[in-house]
């Protein structure tokens, strides 16, 4: 396993650098920022990395405010040049490779064709002077080093590209330089490259901007066309616009080194800021409609409901809550007073016609013999018909495990549904009735399966929530049975972020197992949950038989629900 410090964590790169190695078990990351090391303290950062003992340091730190630079010229030396000094030094007594990142600021802007690694430095102002100078320390003195230079770069976090959409909710009109060229790159894109990198030995100084060029202004249109805003950009020259510190006027790089030494093409500036902007559902399709989406939500006030439509709202989207109660239910959704089951035919006209409804209404779901399962389908059947025949466009339907019945293994979508209870019973056929109604009709269909949940247990009846109670009541033990059989659990909080998700995209449909497709034993669970608590309270196992009817273990086949949350 590959051990990665990085400086700067909080900043735009160090967030994508994160977010890229988040899943990549051969690799461990170890976040730092001012408070956990101050780059500028050579004895704190060489006493932290022998600490630490990193493999590879990528130094994600700057003073990047460049017109403050011109005034806090000490400050931004001590940042963007010893800084790296101190990196470098500290590289090299544990053997680690140094990432520095830099700037297209070296250059003066008068080349008038693309930089390549090699051409000569220029720099107009203290930010590039300290930039340059923190390079050439790396350079010096690091043993194993990548200089990797980018500009224009937009992450997580304040950006041009937020900026101008800020802009854009109050303004007709945006005034933005139109005389300085450049390649708009997404930290996302840069990570990447980084990677590449690291799995190399070719080390050296490369840029590292997606392909293309545009001026500000042009960047500018290109975001607002994106995302469907109506504003006009008036380009102005860099002296009408007025800032202290000199920008290059042109200060396109060209990656020469990367398609040379690792045939290596970076994506296109447009194709790269499209996709930050849809990963953010802020882009406009090409049918004139908003990724961001109105959806209503049924049983809004329930366990599960109540989280969807926090995790809704999170993603931006409008949601519209539907419930006999609201008191549990996030402040900014819409709340409707609409009768759910009126079996009115117009019912989606009164519920503001949603582009998508999640509907998660239901009575008694963890009584899973209870008669209103069966006495309350026609109801459901009747509000999903007239929702379809109205003009909805996306229907998304909670279902269960429970549809299934006894079964070995992975659920997967085309496992046969037998089920056992009056619960699974009516979510089958509601199953099959769904689909049918949707025959023919331009709806797309999701049907979610849920498997075992926990997390906000007060308000649910598992065994975790009973494990509280008794927490509460100062029992020292409760009676179990082996703990042996194996089930697919899922918090709460990510099993909403996966409905979410699955109810407001447009790519993958049908049936959607909503889950983590890693079984685990009951038992392990439970230990688990009481150590996470801090509970005092123990498990007796075996004083319970294991039920004959329960599965060894059955959990849900993942791959569409991980294709769904990759791809948002």
């Amino acid at each position: 396993m590959k051990k990665i410090l990085i400086t700067g964590s909080q900043g735009q790169l160090g967030k994508a650098l994160n977010e890229f190695y988040k899943n990549d078990s051969d690799v461990q990351i170890v976040n730092t920022d001012i408070s956990e090391m101050n780059i500028t303290d050579a004895e704190d950062v060489m006493q932290t990395v022998r600490q630490i003992k990193p493999d590879i340091i990528i130094n994600c730190a700057a003073h990047t405010q460049v017109d403050a630079c011109e005034t806090d010229q000490e400050r931004a030396y001590q940042i963007n040049a010893a800084g790296p000094k101190n990196l470098s030094e500290a590289a090299n007594e544990v053997d680690a490779v140094l990432v520095h990142l830099s700037s297209d600021y070296v250059f003066d802007g008068e080349k008038r064709q693309p930089y390549v690694e090699g051409d000569s430095y220029n720099p107009q102002s203290v930010y590039g002077e300290t930039k340059l100078a923190g390079e050439e320390f790396v350079r010096r003195i690091a043993g194993k080093y990548f200089v990797v230079r980018t500009a224009w770069l937009y992450g997580e976090g304040k950006n041009f590209v937020n900026t101008m959409l800020r802009q854009a909710e109050t303004k007709d009109t945006v005034r933005v330089v139109g005389d300085q060229f450049g390649t708009p790159t997404s930290a996302k894109e840069v990570a990447k490259v980084i990677d590449l990198l690291c799995r190399s030995d070719k080390y050296g100084t490369y840029h590292a901007t997606c392909e293309g060029s545009c001026s500000w202004a042009e960047f500018t249109r290109a975001i607002y066309k994106m995302c469907g805003k109506d504003v006009s950009v008036i380009p102005v020259t860099t002296e009408e616009y007025g800032a202290p510190a000199k920008r290059p006027a042109y200060s396109i790089l060209e990656n020469k080194k990367l398609k040379e030494e690792f045939g290596y093409t970076m994506a296109e500036w447009q194709e790269a800021l499209r996709e930050y902007l849809a990963e953010r559902n802020l882009i406009k399709k090409e049918n004139g409609h908003f990724m961001k989406k109105k959806v209503l939500v049924t049983g809004a006030n329930g366990y599960i409901g109540r989280h969807v439509v926090s995790a809704l709202l999170d993603m931006g989207h409008e949601v519209i809550a539907s419930d006999f109660s609201f008191d549990g239910v996030d402040e900014r959704a819409v709340r409707s007073e609409v009768q759910l089951f009126s079996g009115d035919e117009n019912i989606y006209e009164q519920f503001g016609r949603p582009d998508s409804c999640i509907h998660m209404a239901w009575r008694n779901g963890f009584v899973h013999n209870a008669d209103s399962h069966i006495q309350d389908l026609p109801n459901h059947y009747t509000f999903i018909k007239n929702m379809i025949e109205g003009g909805l466009p996306q229907l998304a339907v909670m279902g269960t495990m429970h549809e299934i019945g006894y079964w070995e293994g992975a659920i997967t979508e085309d496992t046969p549904a037998n089920p056992v209870s009056l619960y699974g019973i009516a979510k089958n056929a509601l199953r099959q009735m769904t689909f049918l109604l949707a025959s023919g009709k331009d709806v797309k269909i999701d049907w979610l399966r849920a498997y075992y949940i926990l997390g906000d247990d007060k308000k649910s009846k598992s065994v975790f929530a009973k494990i509280v109670g008794w927490e509460e009541e100062g029992k020292e033990t409760f009676p179990f049975n082996s703990g042996k059989n194996k089930y697919d659990f899922i918090t709460v909080d990510e099993l909403s972020a996966q409905i979410a998700a699955a109810a407001t995209q447009d790519e993958i449909h049908g049936i959607i197992n909503c889950c983590t497709g890693e079984p685990l034993s009951l038992g392990e669970k439970v230990d688990e949950f009481i150590k996470e608590h801090g509970f005092k309270i123990r498990p007796e196992y075996g004083a319970f038989p294991d039920r004959p009817y329960d599965s060894p273990g059955v959990w849900g086949d993942a791959e569409k629900i991980n294709k769904i949350m990759k791809n948002r």
